[in-house]
């Protein structure tokens, strides 16, 4: 019995799925399936059963996730401390790619400044649920949009902001101090290609009100988005007004109840650290809105 195996394995129990599972793990189907194939010859019994919506555990397979699981973490915690005795203090940060617009400019490297003593890694990733579902073993802090489904983790923060929109001064839009969403009708919209489950509510808000969305742009697509502002689009925003260009203004939306959802979580089973609880004061004070 291999690490690797039970990797594939919680990673199969989490996503239900074998094809999933591999996407997470970053590795081919048949590989998932002949590691699993050989544990259950291993052990000697079936551990999942495929069903209408994918896989899903044999009371075996239960059971041996129960085991499993403390297992793996263990491991992680005895490697994780034996690094730490042998090396500077590491800080590794898993984040979704759109955090650092949301960020003061320099706000990791000054951090690092204050905490020469620390050295930090960084782990970028697209703001989507396959990436979300990636369990960061080597991460202390991840940062995401929506809740981790993984029990490897446990949530240390939470914030939200209104979700409004954007538009330019010269918009005969921006003279009024908030819209309603029938003000946007023909209008070309724009929201982030991002999916979590704030985006999932805002395009059926959307849908119900009969609102198209013209185009989907991503996080690295900031200089597009305002040439298009400045042309006449509009688009879905939840962040700091200080932080647009002068020309481009920020208006609430009434009849749009939707928040942009912020989380910090640290792995499970393991202690917050003091300059860790630092670094998030100063990230949930960076991002929330005035």
């Amino acid at each position: 019995m291999e690490y690797k195996q039970l990797e594939f394995f919680l990673a199969v129990c989490e996503q239900k799925s074998f094809s999933r599972a591999a996407e997470v793990c970053y590795v081919s189907q048949q590989a998932i399936s002949k590691s699993l194939a050989n544990l259950e010859q291993e052990l000697g019994v079936q551990l999942f059963v495929r069903n209408s919506g994918g896989v899903a555990l044999t009371e075996a397979g239960r059971l041996f996730e129960q085991q499993v699981r403390p297992h793996l973490n263990e491991r992680d915690e005895i490697l994780l401390q034996l690094h730490r005795f042998h090396a500077q203090p590491q800080l590794r940060i898993g984040y979704f790619m759109g955090l650092l617009q949301e960020l003061p400019p320099h706000f990791f490297p000054q951090f690092q400044r204050l905490h020469p003593e620390l050295k930090l890694h960084y782990h970028s990733y697209t703001d989507n649920e396959r990436s979300r579902s990636y369990r960061n073993y080597d991460c202390d802090l991840v940062i995401t949009t929506s809740p981790l489904t993984s029990s490897d983790f446990v949530q240390l923060a939470r914030a939200e902001s209104a979700i409004g929109v954007i538009l330019s001064r010269e918009d005969p839009l921006a003279q009024r101090d908030a819209l309603a969403l029938a003000d946007l009708k023909n209008i070309p919209l724009i929201t982030l290609n991002t999916e979590n489950q704030s985006q999932a509510r805002l395009l059926e808000c959307l849908q119900k009100y009969g609102l198209t969305v013209d185009s989907v742009l991503g996080d690295a697509d900031w200089e597009l988005t305002v040439d298009l502002l400045r042309q006449g689009f509009v688009s879905f925003y939840a962040g700091k007004e200080s932080a647009l260009p002068k020309d481009i203004l920020k208006r609430k939306v009434k009849d749009l109840q939707l928040k942009w959802e912020f989380y910090i979580y640290g792995k499970r089973g393991r202690r917050v650290t003091a300059v860790q609880r630092e670094l998030i004061k100063a990230i949930m004070v960076a991002v929330a809105t005035e």
